[in-house]
């Protein structure tokens, strides 16, 4: 039947062609007798009705024509594109369906389109904010029927290309550094910046043109006394310009001691962007090899590194080292942080610390949302043993009682090696426990969330008389776009010595970076009545694996940034001139551990919080 619907006859064609028919001719003998004319109108309707039929079908197929408002759509990652129309029109039988073929830029859908790409309907729109460049074409065939049947039309091409960033004016975001050398040293002045289209460079030294100076970087070989002075570098694109600040550039004439002069700093970029890190360092001779997360890159060995494009694999924690012929200096680590546009969370949080004869180990949490959400919890003692933690607790004893309650709402002594308890396990990437019979501690349970919901588990012997290490940890068994998630841990404990340290634990889950604020307080207790608190706490984050710290903090000085963090996050005020330690840091997706120790190996109770900014 198809077949004979998209042969192209007119109405007076089909007629000719009826009336050779012995149908018609039959028809024209009776033409005398009363049942004739009704015979003949009959079949003359009916060929009318399928040479109408076939005009339309035929209409849609060629006569047609498929209207797309934009066949060659140009876009930018973050900016939502003009939307895209498509129809056919022109045909006698409208078409009822539509199938998308190919693939479309990432953020971008066609209205009400299934799974499949059909589409059903005599229209169809494209519309979203890119978030990833590239070049697209998709083809758009049109249908007769609904879902994506009968006859069909087209197919239509539309083509995509997606920028990554608009047009913008230069920004300097790592201006070039000061340094002090001994005459007959290389140095290398540097700057980054940003801005769309790519910007160029023109040094300037005490406000004269530095002839042929026309890169990010500047190379100046065995300086002088003569070249001291104030450099500085004007980034200009199409849409405008900036000046940087004025690097000093002093040149002596006696030996210089080694010295790191200026740290790399941290950095949060857009994805797709440039970056550039510098270190400024005095020495003769100096040789410099950057690293990523503790290892060497490779021909990354000058006074800066810049990554011409920032990805999500960018993020992690850079650091240099400079060496003379005697001495290697090694700079502090610096953070590279990426919008990548996606999400993260807070999906594992972990508190190792020590539980004295009579007390308790008691961390918390916060769940923000409102719903229910499952947790795995547990309260690991002899399994600890394994790892080769000194002293841990023999038999812990765990309870998960509601913020400002007193009533547990779920417990455990031993786990009891229940298979849904080890599957469970598995589901969350937790290590597994010693044997089945180990007195370590674990439930399953789902807790509810209304706003913003605490939570405490207490930990404790189970022979009052006893002591010893033992760790929390709390699993987020739903996925990072759950609609509750955790917002704030925190452990109130002892502080002791070596192994009796406090070590607090978290894991970023996503493809996002993670601004939080990570407070240790001991005096800062005082306040709410509690006694032989901590003296001087001071902590450090160090990624999980790893043997460096990316933050410390002894005192945190009372500065604006911080208080105005403590009351974003809806934490309690500490005292400007205290000894209570405190950071702010935005992390790459991962592990991380925090050490809490006393300075001068003090010791005492002390509180310590991890909260997300994040909104």
């Amino acid at each position: 039947m198809n077949r004979v619907r998209w042969l192209n006859f007119s109405t007076t064609s089909l007629l000719l062609l009826l009336q050779r028919t012995p149908a018609l001719r039959v028809a024209s003998t009776e033409a005398a007798g009363s049942a004739a004319p009704s015979r003949i109108v009959a079949l003359l309707r009916a060929a009318f009705g399928t040479a109408a039929s076939l005009g339309a079908v035929h209409s849609l197929a060629g006569a047609t024509r498929f209207v797309v408002s934009s066949p060659n759509v140009l876009g930018t990652v973050g900016t939502a594109i003009t939307p895209v129309a498509f129809t056919v029109t022109g045909a006698a039988i409208p078409a009822s369906s539509f199938r998308v073929n190919g693939t479309l830029p990432p953020g971008l859908t066609v209205t009400n389109a299934n799974a499949s790409g059909v589409l059903n309907g005599s229209n169809g729109t494209i519309t979203g904010t890119p978030t990833r460049s590239g070049a697209y074409t998709i083809s758009i065939l049109a249908y007769e029927k609904a879902n994506a049947l009968g006859d069909s039309f087209g197919p239509t091409q539309i083509g995509f290309i997606i920028s990554d960033l608009p047009a913008t004016v230069p920004a300097v975001i790592s201006p070039p550094t000061s340094q002090s050398v001994t005459a007959g040293t290389t140095v290398t002045l540097s700057v980054g910046a940003t801005g769309s289209p790519a910007p160029t460079y023109q040094w300037r030294v005490n406000g004269t043109l530095i002839a042929g100076a026309t890169n990010a970087t500047l190379t100046l070989n065995n300086v002088q006394p003569a070249n001291a002075g104030g450099y500085t570098v004007v980034v200009a694109n199409s849409i405008g310009l900036v000046t940087s600040s004025a690097a000093t550039l002093t040149v002596s004439a006696g030996p210089v001691a080694p010295a790191i002069t200026a740290q790399p700093q941290s950095q949060y970029v857009a994805l797709g962007a440039s970056t550039t890190f510098t270190v400024g360092a005095a020495g003769t001779g100096l040789a410099y090899q950057w690293k990523k997360d503790g290892a060497p890159i490779a021909g990354a060995t000058g006074a800066a590194f810049t990554i011409s494009r920032a990805t999500a694999e960018s993020m992690g924690f850079y650091s240099v080292s400079a060496t003379t012929a005697t001495t290697t200096l090694s700079s502090a680590f610096a953070s590279l942080t990426v919008n990548t546009g996606g999400t993260s969370r807070l999906v594992n949080v972990s508190t190792r610390g020590y539980v004295p004869a009579g007390g308790a180990l008691t961390p918390g949490f916060v769940l923000q949302g409102n719903a229910d959400k499952t947790l795995v919890i547990r309260a690991i003692g002899p399994t600890l043993g394994v790892f080769g933690v000194n002293g841990p607790l023999a038999d812990p004893v765990m309870d998960v009682i509601p913020l400002g309650d007193t009533t547990a709402i779920a417990s455990n002594d031993n786990w009891g090696g229940l298979s849904s308890l080890a599957s469970a396990f598995n589901r969350v990437g937790a290590f597994p426990l010693a044997t089945a019979t180990s007195s370590d501690a674990s439930v399953e349970t789902t807790l509810r969330a209304s706003g913003a919901t605490g939570y405490t588990v207490r930990i404790t012997a189970k022979i009052a008389a006893a002591a010893g290490i033992a760790l929390a940890e709390v699993y987020d068994t739903e996925g990072v776009t759950a609609p509750v998630r955790l917002v704030n841990v925190s452990t109130h404990g002892f502080v002791g010595r070596g192994d009796q340290a406090l070590v607090p634990g978290f894991v970023i889950g996503g493809d996002a970076p993670k601004q939080l604020l990570i407070r240790a307080v001991g005096p800062g207790l005082a306040q709410f009545g509690v006694g032989e608190t901590l003296a001087d706490p001071q902590l450090s984050l160090v990624p999980l694996g790893r043997d460096f710290a990316v933050a410390a903090n002894d005192n945190w000085g009372g500065g604006a940034a911080l208080q105005a963090a403590f009351a974003a996050a809806g934490a309690f005020a500490l005292p400007a001139g205290g000894n209570d330690a405190a950071v702010v840091v935005r992390l790459p997706p991962g592990g991380y551990t925090v050490v809490v120790s006393g300075v001068n190996n003090g010791t005492g109770t002390a509180l310590v919080e991890i909260y997300d900014l994040d909104p």
